[in-house]
């Protein structure tokens, strides 16, 4: 299976780590294709066309984080820095069509982790297609209740009472404007963030311990291949 299982600098912890070995909770640094987030009902439209794909978070009665998070993946090149993975989709009921993935993890002393995610449609006919990660940042495993957030997002999708994503409001609408680093504090998020930018940076800090952790995005696909 492939998953960010730690990641550390000067001894402090980047992400929230688990045992390679071991079960991780919540997707905790999964690669998620050919969707992030959830589906409600697992049922979706594609060209006019309706599927239904299984329900694996029964909770939020969704199919969530997409068909790869918990399949082999094979090493295609290891070096000193980096290794390549790559992954095989086949056709299935709910998804019928064939992705060819390839994530490659890369360490630079200077910009930290670098994580390149790339899918190829080898199907004959065009697919819907969606990736995310979720490496669950942290600043040595403080509590995010004292972190400084900040995500460059002026749209936030509301979610219903299983948490699925439902309509799309302004940020200040459901009190979630992190434009501008604001502390966490009791504040809940579990929800889809939309910008227009293809490039763009989120940063926790925690004050008390000067330390701070960001992630920068950047896209360069569109959401059909």
């Amino acid at each position: 299976m492939l998953g960010l299982a730690e990641l550390t600098f000067q001894g402090c912890h980047l992400v929230i780590p688990h045992k390679p070995e071991e079960m991780p909770l919540a997707h905790l640094g999964k690669v998620l294709i050919p969707w992030p987030n959830r589906i409600a009902n697992g049922c979706y439209r594609y060209q006019g066309q309706e599927y239904q794909l299984p329900i694996n978070e029964h909770s939020s009665k969704a199919a969530i984080h997409g068909l790869l998070a918990w399949r082999d993946w094979q090493i295609s090149e290891l070096t000193a820095t980096s290794v390549t993975l790559t992954a095989f989709l086949p056709p299935s009921y709910g998804y019928p069509f064939m992705l060819a993935s390839q994530v490659v993890y890369s360490l630079n002393a200077r910009t930290g982790l670098s994580v390149e995610i790339a899918s190829q449609n080898i199907g004959t006919v065009t697919a819907p297609y969606g990736v995310g990660i979720h490496p669950y940042l942290t600043c040595n495993l403080t509590s995010v209740d004292e972190y400084l957030f900040q995500l460059p997002a002026n749209q936030v999708y509301a979610v219903d009472e299983h948490v699925n994503p439902t309509t799309l409001h302004h940020v200040d609408e459901l009190d979630l404007n992190f434009t501008q680093a604001k502390k966490i504090a009791a504040t809940k998020i579990d929800h889809t963030f939309k910008t227009a930018n293809d490039l763009w940076e989120i940063t926790i800090t925690h004050p008390q311990q000067a330390l701070s952790v960001s992630l920068l995005l950047r896209s360069t696909l569109g959401t059909n291949l």
